[in-house]
C-alpha cells in the first residue's frame, strides 16, 4: 500500500485507507449497468422528446406544439436531431456516453469544489473523506438514478455548471462562463449564474454565461427556419415563459403535472390551492385558497427572502468570517446557495435536476465529518431520510403520492440551504462550533 501523500489532509494520515482503484470500480460497475438500462429500456425521454423534437424541428415543423412535450430551448433539439437518423439503441448509447462523462466530471468537480482529495492524483483517500464522498453520493443517489431512467440531459447539465464553477474558482472566468452558459442553453436555470457573478464584479464570466446561452440557441435558425417566422428561440420564449410565467398565469405551471414540480412555487402551489383525497386512490383535489397573483406575491417575496438571506450570509462570510484549511471555502458556499436557488426559485425543478445538490452535499458533509457539528448532522440526517430511500417501491402508492404533494424534495432543498447559510454566517473554523459538542 502506498505511503500517504502530500494531498492527504494531515488530520487523516494513520488512518484506515482505502484505495482509490476500488472507487474507480464501484462506479465503472454502476455505469455497466445503466448503460444496459438505458439500450434495453423501452421509454426513453431523449428519444421521444429530444429526438422527436429533432426530426420534426429539421422538418420545419413547430416542435413546442407537436404534443410531445418539448418544452426545452431549441438547442438541445437541433443536437440531437442527427440521432433521428440512426437505430434508437444508437441514439439511446450516445446519450449515456456524454451522460457518463457528465457524471464523472460532476461528482470530480463538486468534490474539488467541496475541498476534497483530488481523486485522479492520489490513489489512496482516508477513511474520512471517503465517508464523505459515500455520504454525498448516497444522498443524491436517488437524483442520479432518476436522471438516467428518464434519460434525461440533467447529469450532462450537472457536469457543465461543475466544470465551468471550478474553471470560476480558479478564476478562468471566460472559459467558466461558457460552460455555464452552455448548460443554459439546455434549460435555462443556470443564467441564475450570471447575475450572482455581476454581484461578484466579475463582468466577463457574467457575459458569457449569458451571450453563450443565447448564441448556441441561434444557430438552429442557421440550419432550419422556424415555421411561424422570427427566431426558434422566440417561439419557446413567448409559448413557455411569457405564457406560464405572466403575473395571472397559476403558479408552478409548466409542462408536467403539478405533484412533479419540486421548486419552490410548485411546492406552495400543491400545499395552499390542493388537498389530498385517498379514495381510495390517492388524488389532488383543487382547493382554491389564493388567487394566482396573491399566491405568486407570497411566491416572489419568498424568493426575495431567500435571495437577500443569501446574499447577506455571504458578505457576512467575506467581511471576516473564517474558513479552516482542507475544509469547503467560502467559495463553496456561494457556489452552493447559487446551485440551490437554481432548483427553488426555478418556474419547474423535476426530480431529475436536483442532481447538482452534489455540491452543498458534499460541502456539509466535509464541513461535519471535520467539525463535529451536530445541528449540520442532523440536517444532513434529515435530507437522506427525505430523498435517499426509494420510497415509490418501499412504501404504498398514496404514501409516495402524499411526499410528492408535500415538496419532500423541495424541504430537502431547504434544509441544505439552510445549512449552508448557517456556515457562511458563522464561518467554518473548529473553534466556532465547539459548542455542539458540548
Amino acid at each position: 500500500m502506498e505511503s500517504p501523500t502530500n494531498d492527504s489532509p494531515p488530520a487523516a494520515r494513520g488512518e484506515w485507507k482505502l484505495s482509490g482503484g476500488a472507487i474507480a470500480i464501484a462506479i465503472s460497475m454502476l455505469l455497466i449497468i445503466l448503460g444496459i438500462q438505458t439500450v434495453l429500456r423501452n421509454s426513453s425521454e431523449w428519444q421521444d422528446v429530444y429526438v422527436a423534437a429533432g426530426r420534426e424541428m429539421m422538418a420545419g415543423k413547430d416542435i413546442f406544439s407537436a404534443g410531445f412535450g418539448y418544452a426545452y430551448p431549441p438547442f438541445v433539439a437541433m443536437i440531437a436531431a442527427p440521432l433521428s437518423l440512426v437505430p434508437a439503441w444508437l441514439s439511446k448509447l450516445l446519450w449515456f456516453a456524454g451522460s457518463a462523462i457528465g457524471l464523472v466530471v460532476m461528482v470530480t468537480a463538486s468534490w474539488r469544489l467541496a475541498g476534497g482529495v483530488p481523486l485522479n492524483r492520489t490513489a489512496l483517500l482516508a477513511k474520512g473523506e471517503f465517508f464523505s464522498l459515500l455520504c454525498g453520493l448516497a444522498i443524491n443517489l436517488g437524483f442520479i438514478l432518476n436522471a438516467f431512467a428518464h434519460q434525461q440531459t440533467d447529469v450532462i447539465i450537472g457536469g457543465l455548471v461543475m466544470a465551468g464553477a471550478l474553471l470560476l474558482r480558479d478564476q478562468r472566468d471566460l472559459r467558466g462562463g461558457s460552460l455555464v452558459g452552455l448548460a443554459a442553453a439546455f434549460k435555462a436555470t443556470p443564467l441564475l449564474w450570471s447575475p450572482y457573478l455581476l454581484l461578484r464584479g466579475r463582468w466577463a464570466s457574467a457575459a458569457a454565461v449569458m451571450i453563450v446561452a443565447i448564441a448556441v440557441n441561434l444557430l438552429p435558425d442557421a440550419v432550419v427556419p422556424s415555421p411561424r417566422g422570427g427566431w426558434w428561440l422566440g417561439m419557446w420564449f413567448n409559448d413557455f415563459i411569457l405564457t406560464t410565467q405572466a403575473f395571472d398565469a397559476p403558479l408552478g405551471l409548466w409542462a408536467s403535472a403539478i405533484e412533479y414540480n419540486q421548486s419552490l412555487g410548485g411546492t406552495l402551489q400543491r400545499l395552499i390551492n390542493s388537498k389530498l383525497v385517498f379514495d381510495p386512490i390517492i388524488a389532488f383535489v383543487p382547493r382554491p385558497i389564493l388567487g394566482p397573483v396573491s399566491l405568486k406575491v407570497v411566491a416572489y417575496s419568498s424568493f426575495i427572502l431567500l435571495i437577500t438571506i443569501s446574499v447577506i450570509a455571504a458578505n457576512r462570510a467575506r467581511r471576516g468570517a473564517t474558513f479552516a484549511v482542507g475544509l469547503p471555502d467560502r467559495e463553496s458556499y456561494e457556489f452552493s446557495l447559487v446551485l440551490i436557488l437554481m432548483l427553488l426559485l426555478s418556474p419547474m425543478s423535476g426530480r431529475t435536476h436536483f442532481v447538482i445538490l452534489l455540491l452543498p452535499t458534499f460541502c456539509l458533509v466535509r464541513f461535519t465529518a471535520a467539525v463535529g457539528d451536530r445541528l449540520t448532522a442532523f440536517i444532513l440526517a434529515a435530507v437522506a431520510l427525505l430523498v435517499l430511500p426509494p420510497y415509490r417501491y418501499l412504501v404504498p402508492a398514496n404514501i409516495h403520492g402524499a411526499l410528492l404533494w408535500a415538496g419532500a424534495t423541495t424541504v430537502a432543498t431547504l434544509l441544505l440551504w439552510i445549512g449552508c447559510i448557517r456556515v457562511l454566517w458563522r464561518g467554518a473554523d473548529p473553534p466556532a462550533f465547539m459548542y455542539a459538542r458540548n
